[in-house]
């Protein structure tokens, strides 16, 4: 244990079992010295050393470790929101320090051994730390106790609250464009852009808009157990204008057009209508395309060459028509003039008007038959006697009656010769039907003359819907150089018509000033009605109406042509106050002059 210099015994200090020992030098001899170290104080004779020291025998020397508790503090945050909460914690681990065993030496640097002391978290504390601030929903209990064990310097989430799920908002879709698109053709290498705008335009019957009902959402809850209410769905206004009816189904309602026209919707009021007429404001030319329509059309201006304009009810037009094609089931109005164009107005009902008057005559036969039902059922009440079907028939003259009733087979026989495939299908089978209830032989003659009637019902309202759709003229104020149609009346209000066809339904009337017809021919079934037809040179006039049509004229050229069926007649002479037609099988031709009696 002894140390030596020279040969003189040093100071030793040494440390054993936690304790600093000391033996003191040989007298003159270098005394021992400690060095303190970190971890521990060390207190010589009650002064607290700070470096090194001389110690002897006699020093009171106490070690004093610097141990530390462990410490930890925790936060609860809660997200703003409410939904989420975390833990915030604060932990510093304790450590313990202890004086290591040293040998004997003359100069002794202290060393010390540390232990570290976790810091011990109660994760029930925290759990009911949490819940007295309210945090009743969501709390994750395993996120509380894996944090205490885990200690992170990171804020942990601990409980977790429950969005609420937006709902869904109210949509409209529109079926039909509401604004003017152009449709140009990505396979053709040359295209007319003038076919390649399309105007907003629906039928009647069509889907313009559907709208989806809003879907509300669902309810959250925050971590403190507070409702989380969805935002309110948009619910967009959806209401039916004019022409407009709603159907829903399956929470979804549509739009439905009553009329054929140019859609519109207000997004600010939600209605949604159909106007009966297309606003053109300005020229129909390259720029503006063709206007084609399902209901009418109303143009402010002028109607460009090559250009189209088609519609399905009335067309007006504000300017002149040059070059053009127009089409309307409707009536055309022109207020300025037509120059090498095509004018058509209305369906050609001329067809519809044969079956109309093989109906009428079919009809006129049924009235008679059933008339004298009637007047003998009248005769049996005025006896106060049972009407029955065969009682009827006795007071009739049956050889009458079944002439009457051969007659209806006869003119009813006209229709089966006719080309039944191009009527519509519940229109053939009801003419089929009247065949077989003819050539049945159950049931009275009265009997199968109702059933006869009740199957013609039908053929007679599609009739008169056909004829009423031909109820279309065209009124213009000069006509040049064109092809004008109407399905009933042409009036020319201007200067007339030269060198153009003009066809009618019904009527032609040129009445304006000086209302000429001028190397034209015009055609009308009943009445052509002018000022003046021909002229005094070379250009031809050709005036024709049907056999029992009348042709009325102020005043007519030579080599003007008056046709009536195949009758047809060439003036040689000029004539004023003029009206021709057929009577007796005579063509009568009156004039201021005369008149004129030609056999037909």
């Amino acid at each position: 244990m002894e140390q030596s210099f020279d040969g003189e015994t040093l100071g030793l200090a040494w440390v054993e079992q936690g304790l600093i020992k000391v033996k003191d030098p040989s007298p003159g001899s270098r005394p021992a010295t400690i060095k303190p170290t970190h971890g521990v104080e060390v207190v010589i004779s009650g002064n607290v050393v700070d470096g090194e020291a001389q110690v002897f025998e006699s020093s009171e020397i106490t070690v004093i470790p610097l141990n530390k508790d462990p410490v930890y503090s925790y936060k609860i945050q809660i997200a703003n929101d409410g939904l989420e909460a975390y833990l915030i914690l604060d932990v510093t681990d304790g450590v313990y320090y202890e004086l290591k065993d040293s040998p004997p030496s003359n100069y002794l640097r202290l060393e010390v051994e540390s232990h570290v002391v976790p810091a011990e978290l109660d994760p029930k504390g925290i759990i009911e730390s949490a819940k007295k601030m309210g945090i009743e929903f969501g709390l994750d209990v395993e996120a509380c106790v894996r944090a205490c064990e885990e200690k992170p310097t990171e804020p942990v989430l601990i409980a977790k609250g429950r969005p609420s799920v937006p709902g869904k908002d109210g949509k409209i879709e529109f079926v039909v464009p509401l604004e003017k698109v152009i449709d140009l053709p990505i396979d053709e290498l040359q295209v007319d852009f003038r076919e390649s705008v399309r105007i907003p335009d629906v039928k009647a019957g069509e889907v313009i808009a559907v709208k989806t009902l809003p879907v509300t959402g669902v309810p959250g809850m925050t971590v403190t157990g507070k409702p989380i209410p969805p935002a309110k769905p948009k619910d967009p206004p959806f209401r039916a204008g004019k022409g407009v009816r709603l159907h829903e189904e399956e929470g979804i309602t549509f739009a439905i057009a009553t009329i054929s026209g140019c859609p519109k919707y207000s997004e600010s009021s939600g209605i949604i209508e159909v106007d009966e007429i297309f606003f053109h404001r300005g020229d129909v030319d390259l720029s503006s395309g063709n206007i084609k329509a399902s209901g009418g059309v109303h143009i402010t201006g002028n109607v460009a060459e090559g250009t189209k304009v088609e519609c399905e009810s009335t067309l007006e037009i504000g300017g002149t028509v040059t070059g053009a094609q127009l089409k309307s089931w409707g009536t055309i109005k022109i207020l300025g003039n037509v120059f090498k164009s095509e004018i058509s107005a209305g369906k050609d009902v001329q067809w519809v008007q044969k079956w109309n008057t093989m109906l009428e005559s079919v009809e006129e036969r049924i009235d008679t038959i059933l008339e004298i039902e009637r007047q003998a059922s009248r005769l049996i009440e005025e006896f106060g006697v049972e009407v029955s079907a065969e009682q009827v028939r006795r007071l009739c003259d049956p050889g009458v009656l079944f002439d009457y009733f051969r007659e209806l087979i006869m003119v009813l026989a006209d229709f089966y010769k006719e080309d039944l495939s191009t009527l519509p299908e519940e229109v053939r089978d009801g003419i089929l039907r009247t065949r077989d209830k003819l050539t049945d032989g159950s049931g009275t003659v009265f009997e199968r003359t109702r059933a006869v009637s009740e199957d013609l019902a039908i053929v007679r309202t599609w009739v008169d819907s056909e004829i009423l759709a031909g109820q279309s003229d065209v009124i213009v104020p000069y006509i040049q150089n064109s092809t004008v149609n109407a399905s009933r009346d042409v009036v020319v209000t201007g200067q007339g018509v030269l060198y153009s066809d003009i066809s009618a339904g019904r009527a032609v009337k040129v009445q304006g000033s000086p209302g000429l017809v001028r190397g034209s021919k015009v055609y009308a079934t009943e009445l052509i009605q002018v000022n003046a037809a021909g002229s005094q040179g070379s250009a031809a006039t050709i005036l024709r109406v049907s056999e029992t049509g009348t042709i009325i004229a102020g005043t007519v050229y030579p080599n003007t042509s008056f046709v009536f069926g195949r009758t047809r007649i060439r003036t040689e002479n000029a004539m004023h106050s003029v009206k021709a037609s057929i009577r007796k099988d005579k063509l009568i031709i009156q004039s201021s002059t005369g008149t004129i009696e030609v056999d037909v």
